[in-house]
């Protein structure tokens, strides 16, 4: 393969392109937010978790770029790309998952959370199973003390891929929503009843904001 393929088809260079594509189709959307608690917007610098879906990452992405948000991104072999895309973004990332390098990675968020910053996780990521939330969001919050905001994006006209995660492309000129819900503390310890609980929680408290966004979105297809 000639040099300058090698060098276009690397992770950092698919990651790059992949942001200046979303960017593109950024400046054709007029994202509308609705946020339960101005706190939480882009404007803001309280620190918190945001969780959303990886299918609805989109338009979160678009709404909170170059905020200086850590995201904790997954090993596997597709996460480079995924990094320099957010990276790309203006976000921070930390890599590790529930599957790969989870305890490394949340032990490094947890410091991280000391000094108030703001963080992001998937919740159903990388794998899934689709809109089932993951523990790692549920933990940290417990460590830190930092409340968990649920965030989910929708669009009027969009395709869905064929995907585990059924990832949300919205068309060029749609309406599109970004929701932001209420913050949501995690109380008591980290013991495994009581993050199980709270997961509970919070996964229908994400399922339920983003059934309110398609909504708001007038989307024709849902999940």
């Amino acid at each position: 393969m000639p040099s300058f393929l090698t060098k276009l088809s690397s992770p950092q260079s698919l990651g790059s392109l992949a942001w200046h594509f979303v960017r593109a189709l950024g400046l054709t959307l007029k994202i509308e937010e609705h946020a339960a608690d101005e706190r939480y917007t882009r404007y803001s610098d309280e620190p918190c978790i945001y969780a959303l879906w990886h299918g609805r990452i989109l338009l979160p992405i678009l709404r909170m770029s170059n905020c200086g948000i850590i995201v904790l991104v997954s090993e596997h072999r597709d996460g480079e790309i995924v990094t320099t895309t957010l990276e790309s973004a203006g976000f921070d990332t930390v890599r590790g998952s529930s599957t790969r390098g989870g305890v490394r990675a949340l032990a490094r968020l947890v410091k991280l959370a000391r000094v108030r910053n703001r963080f992001a996780f998937t919740a159903d990521g990388p794998k899934g199973p689709n809109w089932t939330f993951s523990p790692g969001a549920v933990f940290l919050a417990a460590k830190s003390g930092l409340p968990v905001i649920p965030i989910t994006g929708s669009a009027k006209r969009g395709a869905y891929f064929k995907s585990w995660d059924k990832f949300l492309l919205p068309m060029p000129f749609t309406r599109a929503v970004v929701k932001i819900g209420e913050p949501y503390y995690v109380t008591g310890e980290t013991d495994p009843d009581n993050i199980e609980y709270h997961r509970n929680e919070l996964e229908k408290i994400l399922i339920e904001l983003t059934l309110e966004a398609d909504k708001l979105a007038g989307a024709t297809q849902r999940k």
